[in-house]
């Protein structure tokens, strides 16, 4: 059995879903983490003093979350493939992607932390300061560095609807003659061809008769209410 290209963007697909996933959860730890360790920091600080939202924390919160949400349903896209649904995760991803890009562009790039921070923190404080100020530059490298592997598995998933899902048969031609038919006929193959089918289309396509999806559940058990009432 050997294993053809579908199948091998099936397997690239799930395995970086996968690790999206990971690093997604731990994102999001280290957001909580952080954010735990802010309203502590703050809490040393005057009661007279100002504090400003940090929302490179919760930027980076939310991209972690989306990240965990969309590496779900590529998941779920990848084990329960169709032409549809492949093509509704790419508009999914990409819009997910634009809007992550927007976020980051926003909230790390249009807002000068390094000087904002300092007019809340003073000099006394300067541990936390320095604190902040360092994961500040860990969030803005984490939520870059999360679109790498988004903008991979949008290219796997591209290329996969590109060539197409269904699976298909690979027909092998042996070297090796057949001598049981003879030369003199000429209609005889003077090759044997044999059919190799890859393993992971063989399981897609007995998943996809096995199963029915829930249109044609419904259309079949309207199909037999009518023709219940019209023999009635």
């Amino acid at each position: 059995m050997t294993k053809c290209s579908r199948c091998w963007l099936h397997d690239s697909i799930r395995i970086v879903n996968l690790i999206i996933n990971l690093l997604g959860v731990a994102m999001i730890i280290y957001c909580l983490w952080l954010q735990k360790k802010w309203m502590e920091g703050v809490a040393e600080l005057p009661q007279s003093t100002s504090i400003p939202k940090l929302w490179f924390i919760n930027a980076s919160l939310g991209v972690g979350i989306t990240v965990c949400l969309s590496a779900i349903c590529g998941h779920m896209v990848a084990n329960c493939i169709s032409n549809y649904a492949l093509c509704a995760y790419i508009f999914a991803i990409c819009s997910s992607l634009l809007l992550e890009v927007a976020v980051i562009v926003a909230i790390f790039f249009k807002i000068d932390w390094r000087k904002e921070i300092p007019k809340y923190i003073d000099e006394h404080h300067y541990e936390f300061r320095s604190f902040v100020i360092f994961h500040l530059e860990m969030c803005r490298f984490t939520v870059i560095f999360m679109l790498l592997p988004q903008i991979y598995v949008t290219v796997l998933a591209s290329i996969l609807c590109a060539i197409g899902i269904e699976p298909f048969d690979q027909h092998v031609a042996s070297a090796i003659p057949d001598f049981t038919h003879s030369f003199l006929v000429p209609n005889s193959s003077a090759l044997h061809v044999s059919a190799q089918t890859c393993r992971g289309c063989e399981i897609l396509r007995g998943r996809t008769h096995r199963r029915r999806s829930f249109i044609s559940v419904v259309e079949s058990w309207l199909t037999m209410i009518l023709q219940r009432r019209n023999t009635v």
